[in-house]
């Protein structure tokens, strides 16, 4: 397979019943089934990441990755930020994630300088247009369909692009789905 990369993505942290807990067993459940679909997808050759760096599964997602090089240097992490001040209102603790993970990513690309009705919409499409698939901790249910996570995981059905799902609820993995009809590129 070559390498197509993958983008993270996933509910806002207040939509897990843990809600910031990254220690509650669940948490640590899908923290584990994203190692592993990640090391699947590398056994596969696919050695792109992508995140837009927003806290939950897509800070999870670049920390797994920052981890991993250390393993497997050919691993790359690329964060495409929305706006330039995206993380100003967050709590010190994930603003010191954030920048951490900007510092050490093998590139950062950002959507806009400042904050703009159309940078969030505009980040996810340049995510699933960079990438062949998407790696979303993510239910699909009425209650979410404003999320950002939803128009992401919408998005990239589209593009016929393939979609892992982790279940927020269980951690149980949903392989790989591709819309039917057309050809994955």
């Amino acid at each position: 397979m070559r390498n197509i990369g993958c983008t993270f993505t996933g509910h806002e942290p207040m939509r897990f019943r843990f809600g910031y807990d990254e220690e509650d067993e669940l948490c640590q459940q899908i923290k584990a089934a994203m190692k592993l679909q990640v090391l699947a997808l590398y056994d596969n050759g696919i050695t792109d990441f992508y995140t837009n760096c927003e806290p939950g599964a897509s800070m999870w997602g670049a920390e797994l990755i920052l981890y991993l090089i250390n393993h497997f240097p050919h691993l790359k992490l690329y964060c495409v930020i929305p706006y330039e001040e995206q993380a100003k209102k967050w709590t010190p603790q994930l603003r010191d994630r954030y920048y951490t993970i900007l510092e050490k990513s093998t590139y950062n690309y950002l959507i806009s300088t400042k904050f703009e009705k159309s940078c969030y919409l505009r980040c996810n499409e340049y995510l699933v247009n960079h990438t062949g698939l998407l790696l979303a901790v993510y239910k699909d249910q009425p209650l979410v369909l404003m999320e950002p996570a939803a128009h992401l995981v919408t998005y990239a059905r589209k593009q016929n692009k393939g979609v892992i799902l982790i279940d927020p609820d269980t951690a149980e993995v949903t392989p790989i789905t591709v819309k039917e009809g057309k050809k994955r590129p």
